[in-house]
């Protein structure tokens, strides 16, 4: 005799197949299944039709059935058409595209995308177990009754059985897990392969909450195809938030190694925050040959740190065989779309001369790195035309003020309990 319980509980297992049963979209995806498995195994009792009346003619059925699967592929592809686009927004945001327009746009863009993969992942999730229950458990009324003395099923049985269950384990992972999965594999090529096309690249390394309070917020540079860099800059506050220093901290390389054009003598660079005005110093040698260095004001200018980030420079940076003055040059910089720092993101930016871009940005942010978010890689390359002009002004007083920015994510990022924080300027993002 069985218990209350055990009978409660088939009471409510039967209550809940029998809801299934009168669920239209259920008898039409059972109905599907059935007619699919029959096509290629024999030894199947049809009692399908017997237990799940239809209400409907043929053809009805068949026309409902066709819209069903339709509008299954429909919405696959537009989940598919979603999953693309927010890993391009999220690994080459710049220049903006409708999804990250903005920062709360590209918010809102990935909530809804994972709230319809959720949907669909749950739906086909459902459709394998009742897929799997009508092979094996019969809830429905039909169940493969193997025939012969040892009752074996068929190798062509589970052939088609094996060929249905892969599909359907790619499309039970892929629309709500899919993201998580490409994100990653797009992050790291973008990391390789986002500055192959400029001359020299920045590792921005921000010193995270579990670093000791004395080690730098560094910018390592690079040319193009070298893995160990060729010198670094390091950025302080001057113990006040109004006024920071972006400076050269160490060659990483013999002085003799770097290339002419990739020798940095603008070699310090201050910034006041308060007059949004910018000063800069350079170093070279006092004489061909010689070991002495002199030091003299080469640069000078205003930014404006806001959304719409800006620059006006005037410069007379010099190549390091230089020993003569050059005449200043003038430029104007601003990135090509609103908002660039974040309270919660890296910075993300494209900076061109205006009003007239040239071919390439002067530089570019690429990604953060894989498992580490406290850098960022930045593309540089410079004004066209210009002696040295990949490590010049319009290049390093603009990077320093990004690594100030990505020191400020870092801290986000690397805190356990993360909460919004204020950013250098006050402001919020």
């Amino acid at each position: 005799m069985s218990s209350p319980r055990r009978s409660s509980r088939h009471t409510l297992k039967g209550g809940v197949k029998a809801l299934l049963v009168r669920c239209q979209c259920w008898r039409l995806l059972c109905e599907f299944t059935y007619k699919a498995r029959c096509w290629g195994i024999s030894g199947i009792t049809p009692s399908f039709q017997a237990q799940i009346p239809s209400t409907d003619s043929d053809m009805n059925t068949s026309a409902k059935v066709t819209l069903c699967i339709l509008a299954w592929l429909v919405l696959h592809g537009a989940d598919a058409v979603m999953i693309y686009f927010f890993v391009q927004a999220s690994v080459d945001p710049n220049p903006r595209t409708p999804v990250n327009r903005t920062h709360t746009i590209y918010i809102v863009y990935q909530a809804f995308m994972y709230i319809l993969g959720g949907v669909l992942t749950l739906f086909n999730f459902a459709a394998v177990l009742v897929y799997l229950d009508g092979e094996f458990g019969g809830t429905f009324g039909y169940r493969y009754e193997p025939v012969g003395r040892h009752h074996y099923r068929s190798t062509l049985f589970y052939v088609i059985l094996l060929l249905t269950l892969i599909p359907a384990t790619f499309f039970c992972i892929m629309p709500v897990f899919g993201p998580l999965i490409i994100l990653p594999v797009a992050q790291k090529w973008a990391w390789n392969h986002r500055c192959d096309s400029y001359p020299m690249y920045a590792i921005l390394d921000a010193r995270g909450v579990k670093d000791a309070s004395f080690t730098p917020n560094i910018a390592h540079f690079y040319s193009k195809g070298d893995v160990k860099p060729l010198f670094s800059y390091s950025v302080n506050d001057d113990s006040s938030s109004d006024l920071w220093t972006f400076q050269l901290r160490e060659f990483d390389s013999p002085q003799g190694s770097i290339p002419l054009q990739q020798y940095p003598t603008l070699q310090q660079v201050r910034y006041d925050f308060i007059n949004h005005t910018v000063m800069g110093n350079c170093t070279t040698l006092i004489s061909p040959g010689s070991s002495a260095t002199n030091s003299t004001s080469c640069t000078s200018g205003t930014f404006n740190p806001y959304d719409w980030l800006s620059f006006n420079l005037t410069s007379s940076v010099p190549l390091n065989n230089s020993i003569s003055r050059l005449p200043p040059t003038t430029a104007h910089l601003g990135i090509i779309d609103k908002e660039w720092a974040f309270s919660n993101d890296a910075p993300s930016l494209i900076l061109q001369t205006t009003p007239d871009p040239q071919q390439l940005p002067v530089l570019r942010t690429a990604v953060t790195k894989r498992s580490d978010c406290t850098q960022l890689k930045v593309c540089l390359a410079g004004v066209d035309g210009r002696e040295g002009g990949v490590v010049g002004a319009e290049v390093l007083v603009p990077l320093g003020l990004i690594l100030i920015r990505q020191s400020d994510y870092a801290t986000f990022c690397t805190t356990p309990k993360r909460r919004s924080t204020t950013t250098t300027w006050g402001h919020q993002y």
